[in-house]
């Protein structure tokens, strides 16, 4: 099976086409190149032998485009226009473009509702973020990270966001159909919405549940997400109750889409860090978003 490089004929000889085909003259399409007449003939020559077809009618004082030119024209054209683009893309991508990771949680319930606020008082920089709950946030072209853990990575520096505190979260409907509350052992009779992941140091209902000295039952009613944003939704939509991690989950609580029925949190000595390499320097662009994160933290 022939290559691409096989299929395609040379790039120059297409660019001359092109112009050729777009002025029906060698002399202009030569003017427009900056190159002689008669280099734009032999190219497109050339061409014409490489594809074994006509693109030219060629008459005294003047050529005119085949059928079967006209037809590769419209494409030759698409094509470098859009070769054309992408490339001014790649060359005008602003200079304060940096990349930003962060888990599911923080990307979709926290970090993204803010980042306009953000570009307001920083028009002229431009982020791309990195959404992943594995080890991708810490991959070498990622300026900066927001992660959990005990903020001990090896050939990284950390800063601690916030700290990690857990409380159970419903719907207000979910408590008038599944209550009332009386305390944690009344969770066990809510549906219980699971968080699935395969961190070991993600806290689960089992481990809260044990922290407050009660016992899960051997058979409850249990739903498994392997997102944290949809696990949320699931419990403002009033499926059951959901473990909620404080201010990754704070603007549900603030807009009453959430409530906590009990009183009682687990704390850890974990929590979310703002990471990046050790090595490097931070660009002024990071250190600003760096400053703005730790701002916005209770925003």
């Amino acid at each position: 099976m022939p290559t691409l490089r096989q299929q395609l004929p040379p790039l120059d000889a297409l660019v001359m086409f092109d112009a050729a085909a777009r002025h029906m003259s060698f002399t202009l399409a030569a003017n427009e190149l900056n190159v002689t007449q008669a280099a734009v003939s032999r190219q497109i020559r050339n061409l014409e032998q490489n594809l074994g077809i006509r693109l030219f009618i060629r008459g005294h004082r003047n050529v005119e485009l085949s059928p079967e030119g006209r037809m590769y024209q419209h494409s030759v054209h698409l094509a470098l226009t859009h070769i054309g683009d992408a490339t001014n893309e790649i060359r005008n991508v602003p200079q304060a473009t940096f990349v930003v990771a962060t888990d599911q949680a923080v990307a979709g319930l926290w970090l993204q509702r803010r980042l306009p606020m953000f570009f307001r008082s920083n028009p002229e920089i431009s982020i791309r973020l990195i959404v992943s709950d594995k080890e991708d946030c810490l991959r070498e072209r990622v300026d900066v990270a927001i992660i959990h853990g005990n903020g001990e990575w090896l050939g990284f520096k950390s800063r601690l966001l916030f700290p990690e505190e857990i409380i159970p979260v419903c719907s207000p409907s979910c408590i008038e159909k599944y209550g009332p509350v009386s305390g944690p052992q009344s969770l066990v009779n809510f549906p219980l919405i699971e968080h699935e992941d395969e961190r070991w140091d993600w806290m689960n209902w089992r481990v809260w549940l044990s922290m407050n000295n009660i016992e899960v039952p051997q058979v409850h009613h249990k739903l498994l997400i392997n997102n944290y944003a949809l696990v949320i939704q699931a419990a403002e939509a009033g499926d059951g109750v959901a473990l909620g991690w404080r201010y990754v989950i704070d603007d549900s609580l603030k807009s009453g889409r959430l409530v906590s029925p009990v009183n009682q949190s687990v704390k850890t000595k974990l929590g979310y860090h703002v990471v990046m390499h050790e090595a490097e320097h931070p660009n002024p662009s990071v250190e600003k978003f760096c400053d703005w994160v730790f701002s916005i933290v209770s925003v």
